[in-house]
């Protein structure tokens, strides 16, 4: 026994590739090559040659919160969900303060216990907020939360967020640095792309701050969203925080990053809608290994005229299986040293920075905002993975694959109408509405 290991000859990577070409018995190795839509190849196996360096933990927690969106525009059913979501095993909420009445919104919701997420659309709106805090007596360590502007796209608006933040100084677990490209990965982007433009934003805070000779000391935020393709979903949160300590680096700062993520909306069907909750099961178990912080499910119905209660409940209950029953909330960064992960880590975080460089080339982030750079190229990622969708090299179940030819929907005008105004691009709703099981109606 002592020599067990000892006796077994240990394989290189070029041993294990010359058994793989005597396998294949002839079909070229290249043949299993993954050419990714990311820029870079992935390969059939990993070894321990792959990797450049030892690797640290991208990240050392191991719980996360379990938010809710409190979508409802009423004040009534909007305080009804956020309680009866709190009562249901949620940890988080978040709320968009534009016309909303916050005292009835908020009754009975005890914040200090809860870690919150607020969007505000201007400073009138955000005075209105603070006044909420101040009104309802709480103290300054009392409220944990992010606090996003609506709009990011602009100096305009970077002006406006000048004149937001410093309302919430005095309260001290509020994070105001923030940038949210969830739209941007709901326009379906490739997942460097997304963590380019990430960084493409949060530099223009750390240059102002750099300018002021003054850094906050609260984490900084961003909202992202996460796909079903799970191992690159994983890499790409990993690959998030390995450049996010290059820039806490570069500018000596120590600031930590916290990730929310939400469930894509750019693979979701109308047609055989329960592939929709294990999709996004399988998103949230992305996100969670990828080291987010706060988690929101979408619901499996969302993209339907009607949502229900079910899909509700079904939104948090996933989390809580993920917890209680999984044990995901037991272990930080579980990913850390595999051949494989760390390998497409460092490949999605140096396509992201060279992309991110070219931004900065451009003028920045918000110059590439105003020239509409960002969506243009967006634009023709979505079609890359609209016509992989259609000629079957990606597969759906239950769309392009396996279809449920016995189950007939079709969508109103309203409905069309009301899935255009959710500024998403989803090529498998497009393939459904041409090619699918759904019809449209015409009146």
């Amino acid at each position: 026994m002592p020599h067990l290991f000892s006796d077994f000859k240990p394989s290189s990577a070029s041993d294990w590739k010359n058994q793989i070409i005597k396998d294949l018995k002839g079909e070229a190795y290249e043949s299993l090559v993954w050419h990714n839509e990311n820029g870079f190849d992935i390969e059939p196996f990993y070894t321990q040659e792959n990797l450049k360096h030892s690797y640290e933990p991208a990240f050392t927690h191991s719980n996360w919160e379990i938010c809710v969106n409190a979508k409802y525009k009423d004040e009534k059913h909007l305080n009804a969900h956020v309680l009866q979501s709190l009562d249901g095993g949620a940890s988080a909420i978040a709320v968009n303060c534009h016309n909303l009445d916050l005292d009835k919104a908020l009754q009975d919701v005890e914040l200090e216990f809860i870690q919150s997420t607020f969007y505000v659309c201007d400073e009138k709106n955000a005075i209105a907020l603070k006044n909420y805090f101040l009104e309802n007596e709480y103290e300054p360590n009392d409220i944990k939360a992010s606090l996003f502007i609506e709009k990011f796209h602009s100096q305009h608006d970077f002006e406006t967020w000048k004149k937001i933040a410093p309302h919430f100084s005095s309260f001290h677990n509020i994070k105001t640095v923030a940038v949210n490209v969830l739209p941007y990965h709901n326009l379906n982007c490739y997942a460097y792309y997304e963590v380019a433009i990430i960084f493409s934003a949060l530099v223009e805070y750390l240059e102002f701050f750099a300018q002021e000779k003054k850094f906050p000391e609260q984490d900084f935020v961003i909202k992202t969203g996460v796909s079903s393709d799970y191992f690159l979903q994983i890499a790409k949160l990993r690959a998030i925080r390995r450049i996010w300590n290059v820039l806490k680096k570069e500018y000596n700062i120590a600031n930590n990053l916290y990730i929310i993520a939400e469930t894509s909306l750019t693979n979701k069907t109308v047609s055989d809608n329960y592939n929709n909750l294990l999709r996004s099961t399988v998103e949230a178990m992305a996100a969670v290994a990828g080291g987010c912080n706060e988690l929101i499910v979408t619901e499996f119905d969302a993209l339907f005229p009607v949502n229900t209660k079910l899909s509700e409940r079904m939104a948090i209950n996933q989390q809580l299986i993920l917890k209680d029953e999984s044990y995901l909330d037991k272990f930080a960064d579980v990913s850390c040293g595999s051949y494989y992960i760390e390998s497409i880590t460092d490949a999605i975080a140096e396509k992201a920075l060279e992309t991110f460089k070219g931004f900065e080339k451009k003028g920045g982030y918000f110059t590439c905002e105003e020239k509409n750079i960002f969506k243009k190229e967006i634009a023709e990622q979505a079609q890359q993975r609209a016509e992989a969708l259609n000629s079957q090299k990606q597969i759906f179940i239950g769309v392009n694959k396996f279809k449920n030819e016995k189950e007939k929907i079709s969508l109103s005008d309203t409905d069309i109408e009301r899935l255009k105004k959710m500024h998403i691009n989803n090529p498998v709703l497009n393939f459904e509405l041409e090619k699918g099981n759904i019809k449209q109606n015409i009146s």
